[in-house]
């Protein structure tokens, strides 16, 4: 019999949510395109150790689901160290992976070293890569990395020209990819995205006039990809999607005008580890800022800020306990948090949900999401996903 965990809360990865994400992002391409359009590929962004539900098992399902449908995957991270643990892994040696980041020209060793994809985006840098390319035997891949209105990486589009004729010979460098980030494809005024598309489009159009071609042609990210439909505009989606936040169960933005029918990966559940009863008038955690109304009986809860349940949501945070909400009250702590259960006749041990559902009492379903903690903190569910620390273990399962 196996022992039981020293510590009982858990994050459960559902890796058949996952791959359920990845299928419905697909088929909302697939059905925004014509009938004799190409399938795009699909860049699954893996960074930040799979948004916090573990790179390596989430990587691994994702490229089983890529070949089950046919769809050519690869795999994005933001820095090179984060592919690492990905080389490592079996049956994954010779998977793609792309840094969506620009890095710096030091690096030249290492991205050889682990076969990395690149952003194209300095001079210098890409000498760097080529010179290290070249004394390694590698032939190392780039993405040409535009900035068309995000502000953050890449080169000018009016300098993209005079940049590619200055890198495209460089030896052991094959820039295959072309790309740039939308920075509000999420959002329900689609005008400064309409614009960057064009500026994009445009670019593109005047590289291939002057003789320069792409296999990849990327900025579809989850935003871009759930507005696809027939009747927009789904020169979007090129030739390569760029997904992070909707694999993992989230729409990026709630102004989305077509959202996606999507499944939260990440649940997380503890238990109650002591009860106390207390008479009306007690504080409760630091601060005192809780005073009980009533006789009531408090429950304690291992779990706190230190591993990614915010000290912010203290006044605010509900969990689910044999299917019905109950408030966390008082100051949330580092390790532990306390729960008012009122005359509720739960003992220690009892699973405690914080993220995820439950069938409440009259046959519905009481459910907590990352949304819910981010509108309570006024954050998105990237930063909860990103957020839940690695003291918290992490099951993964279909």
């Amino acid at each position: 019999m196996p022992a039981k965990p020293l510590r009982s809360t858990l994050a459960t990865i559902h890796l058949s949510r996952l791959r359920h994400n990845f299928r419905t992002l697909a088929e909302r391409a697939s059905a925004s395109l014509a009938s004799d359009a190409p399938r795009p590929a699909m860049m699954a962004v893996v960074k930040a150790d799979a948004y916090g539900h573990g790179i390596v098992p989430c990587a691994k399902a994702i490229l089983e689901e890529g070949k089950t449908l046919g769809i050519e995957t690869m795999l994005g991270v933001a820095f090179a160290a984060e592919a690492t643990p990905l080389r490592a892994a079996e049956d994954m040696p010779d998977t793609r992976i792309a840094v969506v980041t620009p890095p710096f020209a030091h690096g030249a060793a290492e991205y050889c070293r682990l076969n990395l994809e690149f952003c194209a985006a300095s001079r210098t840098t890409m000498q760097a890569f080529s010179a290290e390319a070249a004394k390694t035997g590698r032939v190392l891949n780039a993405h040409l990395t535009l900035d068309t209105g995000m502000r953050r990486d890449g080169i000018q589009p009016h300098e993209a020209l005079e940049f590619m004729r200055s890198v495209s010979t460089l030896p052991n460098i094959n820039i295959h990819g072309i790309c740039t980030h939308f920075a509000t494809a999420d959002e329900a005024d689609k005008s400064y995205y309409y614009k960057q598309v064009r500026i994009f489009t445009e670019s593109l159009n005047a590289l291939r006039d002057a003789g320069f071609s792409f296999r990849y042609i990327h900025a579809a990210n989850s935003g871009a990809i759930a507005e696809a439909s027939p009747q927009a505009n789904n020169s979007a989606l090129f030739t390569l999607l760029r997904p992070g936040i909707a694999l993992y169960g989230y729409n990026p933005s709630h102004e989305l005008l077509n959202p996606l029918a999507l499944q939260p990966v990440m649940s997380l559940t503890s238990s109650i580890i002591s009860l106390r009863r207390l008479p009306k008038g007690e504080a409760v955690s630091y601060g005192c800022r809780y005073i009980t109304p009533k006789e009531t009986t408090i429950a304690t809860i291992p779990i706190g800020y230190a591993d990614g349940f915010r000290r912010g949501l203290t006044g605010k945070a509900q969990v689910i306990i044999q299917g019905t909400f109950f408030p966390v009250v008082g100051t949330i702590c580092m390790d532990q948090c306390m729960v008012d259960i009122s005359d509720e006749q739960f003992r220690v041990g009892d699973e405690v949900i914080l993220l995820g559902a439950a069938q409440a009492p009259n046959g519905s379903e009481n459910r907590i999401t990352a949304d819910d903690w981010a509108t309570a903190l006024g954050t998105i569910p990237y930063e909860i996903c990103t957020g839940m620390t690695a003291r918290v273990p992490r099951l993964h399962e279909e």
